[in-house]
């Protein structure tokens, strides 16, 4: 694309607001480099990965990259052997830190829709070891660590020991010859200790003389007493910096082994820094990733020009290139045809450069191998050029160019000279590009434009909206209508003479003015059909929010009746295992009678009382619940082999006829036919099949707590038993969330529990716990 023009789109303003948000100064300088993309393609991977960025950073809350200072010179110097400072040393430590970080946070997250960024990151050189070492040996710009090697440590610890032996000594000394001294203190000169002697007793102390005052009243000797010690001193501080020298050198050897490793990761995580940034002006921006296209068509929805403030910019909504290739903008001045033209070519090149763009979604922008713009006023003084030669002269190199992968954006083609040889000139230029199928929009003031738009099909009139009374710009783009400039009506708003303007309106020419005022009446029916259209749309969607309600409630009510239901079914299943332990525990007196080894009379009335409990037991369950009430048996309802429910006798029955004339139906009680009242007659359910008399035995369940069930250990049959009737008991309790402990394993015993729970219609929903709550060893469970 051509610099020029994407230097007229303002292009370079967009990408330093993008720059804004890179971690690192190699990203910002690269993002300054980018050029849009001629290739779907290309493009297209561009977004792609944007669009992984923002996932990575705002959905799964990874960090970015760190900020590392960039390295210099001194990695080269380092491979070639060079020992590096220990500031520059912290630099490569500060660098293998980011390094590691970014590798672990864009690799870490299991998403199948995120693949690019985690194969950059894969790339990423990690040497933990060599970090931990850079940084544990160097404190700061200034110091190395005491336990940088074992030698250091020694000899630091040595030069701790002469240094206490020789204050010492010092002390010793300035104790027994004070009288010779000017201050009882020790001092330093050329790194070796020393007392300040008074000049007339310098005879008297034994030693060497390193310094004398400014005055000569006093001179600063070594005592004899000390003189070794400073020489064990000094030769063991020398072997400590050669020591520092030789760890800074070994340091820099190991950065130097791995120098086009480290190159490499600078390269890979400015790649991935500048997705990042990308991604972070998208979530400032409120940007979308839009759709592209290499069909030549663009379709803005709701666009926002990116560098306009929020609260003062407009939403433009604008299609070109599917049903016409051109738009032919007119309107006011100041009403935002420029703007809506840079736009257009500015979402194309912003969409091309993988960033996203300020709009709705479902925005879908073409991507262009060219990019011509001709806007403003290019004059140039130097070249003695003047506002008509400047454009003619973009307009000749873009006429010579432009082909069908060409966006051409044209502001007020043919300005600046004769108005009707201009007009016929900007037709011919509007025709030329038509014929070489480029696409674009071109705005104008030409009546004879706008005039010949109704005759093509290939170009649309459009206008920027002002209001109709006021003349004020409403900087909205309305497709399918020329605009009027409305020059006389504003001059007027603004001042200028009444008697100008009447004679300023009476030399337009009848077409003109006829013309003119055909557009501002349709201009005015328009926007009357729009207000009405927007009054309608409003009792419309109120009426549609009103629908929508009366559906939740009505779902909500269904919920309701189905969670009654399942309640009611879930209180007959207690009663039931109430009932089954009681009977359990009659049982089990019964068995403790049997298993004496003599049964006397007490026994045998004691057994008596306990089969009598037991038939009163069995007589309270067949008891019939409110709901058999309910359902009074009629003779549709009636067929051979239903159990009924007979209101007199309190018993169950089979049905074994259908109710003839009288209303009598034939049923068996017990062992016996007996002929009852069709009346007093309840269903009661479809006949149960035969099954042997045994005694079903029941638990509770076990491991439950409240909202919390546990299965871990369980087999499977048993886990799902218990399941079923924690969730009973979870239903009658009126709780809506429970959790389920199955613990991982082969994850055998969660997916057996998962598949039940996808059929058991008193369940809403049901997800693994979040990490730190049980992850895949628990289960949380929604109720309906």
């Amino acid at each position: 694309m051509l610099a020029r023009s994407l230097k007229t789109l303002e292009y370079d303003k967009v990408l330093a607001a993008v720059s804004r948000f890179a971690a690192l100064s190699s990203t910002k300088r690269q993002i300054e480099k980018i050029v849009p993309e001629t290739e779907l393609k290309a493009a297209k991977l561009l977004l792609d990965k944007t669009e992984e960025a923002k996932k990575l950073l705002f959905d799964y809350g990874i960090g970015g990259v760190e900020y590392f200072d960039e390295p210099g010179e001194e990695i080269e110097r380092a491979e070639k052997g060079s020992p590096l400072t220990l500031g520059e040393i912290l630099k490569v430590a500060r660098l293998l830190k980011s390094s590691r970080i970014a590798r672990n946070a864009f690799t870490s997250i299991d998403d199948e829709t995120i693949v690019y960024l985690p194969e950059i990151a894969e790339n990423i050189y990690c040497d933990q070891y060599l970090e931990k070492e850079l940084n544990e040996k160097v404190l700061s710009d200034e110091k190395i660590a005491d336990n940088a090697s074992e030698r250091l440590s020694q000899l630091r610890k040595k030069i701790k020991k002469l240094n206490d032996r020789i204050r010492e000594e010092l002390a010793s000394f300035i104790h027994g010859q004070s009288k010779y001294l000017q201050d009882g203190i020790v001092t330093m000169r050329g790194d070796r200790y020393v007392v300040p002697v008074k000049s007339e007793h310098r005879s008297k102390i034994k030693g060497f003389v390193h310094d004398q005052s400014s005055t000569g009243s006093t001179v600063f000797i070594e005592p004899i007493e000390v003189l070794e010690l400073n020489n064990e001193l000094k030769t063991t501080i020398i072997e400590e910096q050669n020591e520092i020298e030789q760890i800074i050198l070994d340091l820099s050897h190991k950065i130097g082994f791995i120098a086009q490793k480290i190159n490499y990761n600078v390269e890979l995580m400015t790649d991935l820094d500048l997705f990042c940034a990308r991604a972070a002006y998208a979530y400032k921006t409120r940007s979308i990733k839009p759709f592209i296209n290499d069909k030549g068509f663009i379709d803005i929805r709701s666009g926002r020009h990116p560098l306009i403030e929020d609260d003062k910019v407009v939403p433009v909504s604008l299609t070109v290139g599917k049903d016409y290739r051109f738009l032919l903008v007119t309107g006011p001045n100041t009403g935002g045809k420029t703007v809506t033209l840079k736009l257009c070519g500015l979402f194309s090149a912003m969409a091309a450069s993988g960033i996203f763009l300020p709009a709705k979604d479902g925005t879908d922008v073409a991507i262009f191998k060219d990019v011509y713009a001709d806007v403003g006023d290019e004059q140039s003084i130097e070249q003695s050029l003047s506002t008509f030669s400047s454009h003619l002269k973009n307009v000749v190199d873009i006429t010579e160019n432009a082909d069908r992968d060409s966006l051409v954006l044209i502001d007020e083609i043919g300005a600046g000279t004769d108005p009707d040889e201009g007009a016929a000139l900007a037709q011919a230029i509007i025709e030329r590009l038509l014929s070489v199928g480029a696409v674009g929009i071109i705005t104008t003031h030409y009546s004879r434009l706008k005039e010949f738009a109704y005759t093509s099909a290939e170009i649309m009139n459009a206008s920027m909206e002002f209001d109709s009374e006021t003349f004020a710009p409403l900087y909205k783009l309305n497709i399918g209508a020329p605009g009027s400039s409305n020059a006389i009506e504003i001059a007027t708003r603004l001042g200028l003479s009444e008697d100008i303007t009447k004679s300023a309106t009476a030399l337009l020419s009848d077409n003109k003015v006829s013309f003119e005022n055909v557009i501002k009446e349709a201009e005015k029916s328009r926007q009357a059909a729009v207000n009405e259209y927007e009054r309608l749309k409003v009792l419309t969607d109120n009426a549609q929010s009103e629908l929508e309600e009366l559906k939740a409630e009505k779902q909500k009510l269904e919920q309701e009746k189905a969670r009654f239901f399942e309640k009611a079914k879930a209180e007959a299943r207690r009663i039931v295992n109430e009932k089954t332990e009681e009977a359990e525990a009659l049982v089990g007196e019964i068995q403790a009678i049997l298993d004496k080894a003599e049964i006397d009379g007490g026994d045998i009335i004691k057994a008596r009382t306990i089969k009598n409990k037991l038939a009163d037991k069995k007589f309270e369950e067949e008891k019939p619940t409110d709901l058999y009430y309910k359902n009074l048996l009629t003779e549709q309802t009636a067929k051979v082999g239903v159990r009924v429910y007979h209101l007199k006798t309190g018993t169950f029955c089979e049905l074994l006829t259908l109710p003839n004339k009288k209303g009598e139906i034939e049923v068996l009680l017990g062992s016996m036919r007996v002929k009852v009242k069709l009346k007093d007659l309840y269903y009661v359910g479809e006949p149960e099949e035969k099954k042997n008399d045994v005694i079903k035995v029941t638990r509770s369940v076990q491991g439950s707590s409240g909202n919390e069930l546990n299965v871990v250990g369980k087999r499977r049959e048993e886990a799902l038993d218990e399941v079923d009737r924690f969730i009973d008991k979870a239903v009658l309790s009126n709780l809506e969330t429970v959790r389920i402990v199955h613990g991982v394993g082969l994850k055998i015993l969660s997916s057996s529990i998962h598949a039940a729970l996808k059929k058991d219609r008193r369940v809403k929903s049901f997800k693994f716990a979040d990490y730190g709550d049980g992850d895949m060893g628990v289960t949380i469970v929604e109720l309906k």
